[in-house]
């Protein structure tokens, strides 16, 4: 039954995340060591900052003799590398300068899923809720908003990429053609959007219509940037 009373909701977000139903899938995790623990490990895919904190892995020999044994939870700070499946997560050090936290205070590494790897190099990289939010509202009132948060954190994901010992960059944000400027061929191409990409176009209003196809076409325009990346990195060896 809803309540109809309005009421003070504080809540404080340091790394906590609602344990729901998981889905494991093999993988291993390469410890600062370098000792490889191999397993089943669960993503959060309905939270996925979290899985640039820590994971929950089952280890293979415990996972044999009992499929429900309890998890080990490996932070950040103790690892250097994971695979689930096909993908791939390496850790990578950023300072979230817009979005500064208490959580980000002790470590600014994060466990990022690796698209690219080569001369251009390319992360995932998805913002962290707030540490704290306070609400005088209804409880589906407090549901609803913070399940906006969520859904434009998720969608908010950035994709941070480093060209040789260049700084980490937001390839949504940054003019890409300076990256492709010594091979022309693949210059062109992300130019006329040949990646699937959004084509660079001149004039104020273009590149507005072109930023507003970007937003509403994110996943597409990331599909393309990734793949004039790996375009990129097959013409040219890595330093």
């Amino acid at each position: 039954m809803t309540k109809k009373y309005t009421f003070l909701v504080f809540l404080l977000f340091i790394g906590i995340s609602i344990c729901k139903a998981q889905d494991y899938q093999p993988g291993y995790v390469i410890l600062n060591d370098g000792t490889r623990v191999g397993g089943v490990i669960a993503l959060n895919e309905a939270e996925p900052w979290y899985n640039q904190r820590y994971i929950r892995i089952k280890d293979s020999v415990a996972f044999v003799k009992d499929p429900n044994v309890k998890p080990r939870r490996i932070k950040a700070d103790d690892m250097k590398f994971y695979a689930v499946g096909t993908r791939l997560f390496d850790k990578v050090h950023y300072v979230d300068m817009q979005n500064l936290q208490l959580k980000s205070m002790g470590t600014n590494d994060h466990m990022m899923e690796r698209l690219n790897v080569g001369r251009i190099t390319a992360h995932r990289f998805y913002e962290y809720p707030a540490d704290v939010a306070i609400y005088v509202a209804s409880e589906d009132e407090v549901e609803r908003r913070e399940k906006e948060k969520k859904d434009a954190l998720i969608r908010g994901y950035f994709i941070l990429a480093q060209k040789d010992n260049d700084k980490l960059r937001n390839a949504f944000d940054y003019d890409l053609q300076k990256y492709f400027e010594d091979t022309p061929e693949v210059l062109e191409k992300y130019k006329s959007g040949s990646y699937g990409n959004q084509p660079v176009k001149k004039g104020l209003a273009a590149r507005m219509v072109a930023l507003a196809k970007k937003t509403a076409f994110k996943q597409e325009e990331a599909d393309g940037i990734v793949a004039a990346f790996n375009d990129y990195n097959s013409k040219n060896v890595a330093k």
